[in-house]
């Protein structure tokens, strides 16, 4: 029993260290010097509360404006609380970070946008003191477990070029869906076709995109199953220029995200599958710190 005791109390000891670690980690100087974004909306979408000096020295009278609009969807006199300014700054910090670095980003905005909602519902300052902190811990913890991957490490869908199409693709009846519209042509030969680095058992996958030049091109993922003649479309896009598989993904249908370049930073588009076909699912814009830490912001759900 001593023995099981002593292991409780190192786990417990071990938890509130590891807790202190990761709060002495976060950098308070940057609630009043700012994170060194380029745009203000993303500045102001993790602290609110950031001095307005700052604001009109990086953003101009535009970011003064924005500042009192941020303000004024959060309780009164937050600014004026330090302590709980200081803890919202940092649910919003480490919960973006989370979004833009996790492997589950669908479930995680999910579970993100509950505690989000149950903040905007604080009518007070004391409200959000007695919230914050369990919310904090959540995400400190998840963003801890979360590996970090690098360029290298991202897998594309699209493999290689099919040597034979015509012979690997008996049954592939034409045109695909939006295949007119989008390529100019009905015809077989206006389609380039690749193998995937998707394995799902008992189905052979193919990616199609219209022959272009443009780097974004119209692109289907096509299945067919073992016991069957024909060819279905399982995910089809416009204006898809890279497509990636989610690692660690736990499902026999991978996500996938892809990602684009936009004006205020990287779009990220995550696609799931379900009811036999890809979907898009969540996207957001990423953008990196003066730190270098990436973060998600305008986030939209479908």
């Amino acid at each position: 029993m001593l023995l099981k005791l002593g292991r409780h109390f190192s786990l417990f000891v071990g938890l509130l260290l590891s807790s202190e670690l990761a709060f002495a980690q976060f950098d308070w100087s940057r609630f009043r010097t700012g994170l060194g974004l380029p745009f203000a909306a993303q500045e102001l979408a993790l602290n609110p509360c950031i001095p307005e000096s700052v604001m009109r020295a990086n953003f101009g009278q535009n970011g003064v404006r924005l500042l009192q609009e941020a303000r004024s969807q959060w309780p009164a006199k937050l600014c004026e609380n330090v302590p709980v300014a200081l803890r919202l700054f940092e649910w919003q910090y480490t919960s973006s970070a989370l979004l833009a670095q996790t492997e589950r980003p669908v479930l995680m905005q999910r579970l993100i946008e509950t505690r989000r909602n149950s903040l905007a519902a604080c009518e007070s300052v004391a409200c959000l003191s007695n919230r914050l902190p369990r919310m904090i811990e959540w995400a400190k913890i998840n963003l801890d477990r979360t590996a970090v991957y690098g360029e290298n490490d991202r897998l594309p869908v699209r493999a290689e070029m099919l040597s034979h199409p015509r012979l690997s693709l008996r049954g592939l009846v034409l045109p695909l869906q939006e295949q007119f519209k989008w390529c100019g042509s009905s015809d077989f030969d206006a389609l380039d076709f690749y193998t995937v680095n998707i394995k799902v058992s008992g189905k052979a996958l193919v990616m199609a995109q219209c022959k272009t030049n443009n780097p974004v091109r119209p692109t289907w993922l096509i299945e067919n199953a073992s016991n069957s003649r024909y060819w279905v479309p399982i995910l089809l896009e416009n204006t898809l220029s890279n497509l990636y598989i989610m690692p660690n993904s736990r499902y026999t249908y991978p996500t996938l995200y892809s990602r684009a370049n936009e004006a205020e930073g990287v779009r990220i588009r995550i696609t799931e599958y379900g009811d036999d076909f890809y979907r898009q699912k969540l996207s957001f814009l990423v953008n990196s710190d003066a730190s270098g830490m990436e973060l998600a912001f305008d986030v939209h759900t479908d």
